[in-house]
């Protein structure tokens, strides 16, 4: 992706006519969750390899065998079945398994801990834009106001250097106020934009 940056998007804020909390979202298939449940996924096939393997391998086959009495040549079928006794797979099964309820554990609380953070940069961003708009709207507008009446009162004698440059004091404050309450507003949407980030090809 190219181009120039259109800087005037950074300013803009939502609008004032959206009431009530915000819309929950599911943290499922998110790119947050994605590597919980990848580790989940991985400990399930823990648990499937360690069940395979406990079932032993069966050997069937042609063979040549040579018999001592008459030194003739004969040929064979064999079945050869391990019996396993003293490793019946039941440890490695058990490993396994622990392994992925712990992974579903830490999966659920995983999902709880993104949830709860995108509840909280949900209020954060709200509370941002409700910063923003208040400064960069009345606000900043008396400042600039009251700049513009103390440059015309200065000109004409009505006001002093004192009053002129305590206004474009103020004014000055005002706008980096206002930068200052939308790079928070921007800084809690990028983070809010993180969190529900979709994972690519998610199937969950």
């Amino acid at each position: 992706i190219s181009g120039i940056l259109d800087e005037s998007v950074l300013d803009i804020l939502p609008g004032t006519n959206v009431y009530g909390p915000a819309v929950p979202v599911d943290p499922s298939g998110t790119l947050a969750l994605a590597a919980a449940n990848a580790d989940f996924t991985i400990a399930e096939a823990g648990v499937r390899l360690a069940r395979a393997n406990r079932v032993p391998d069966l050997n069937v086959g042609p063979a040549i065998r040579r018999l001592e009495a008459t030194n003739d040549l004969a040929a064979v079928f064999t079945v050869t079945i391990p019996i396993p006794v003293f490793n019946n797979g039941r440890a490695a099964i058990a490993q396994a398994t622990a392994q992925q309820t712990q992974a579903d554990a830490l999966r659920r609380l995983t999902a709880l801990d993104i949830e709860q953070a995108i509840t909280d940069a949900q209020a954060e961003a709200a509370n941002a834009a409700t910063t923003a708009r208040a400064a960069a709207g009345p606000a900043l507008a008396s400042a600039q106001e009251a700049a513009r009446i103390a440059r015309i009162g200065y000109r004409e004698g009505k006001f002093g250097q004192l009053e002129l440059l305590d206004a474009e004091r103020t004014l000055a404050e005002t706008r980096v106020a206002a930068i200052d309450a939308l790079a928070a507003y921007q800084n809690a949407r990028a983070q809010l934009e993180r969190l529900t980030a979709r994972a690519p090809n998610a199937e969950y």
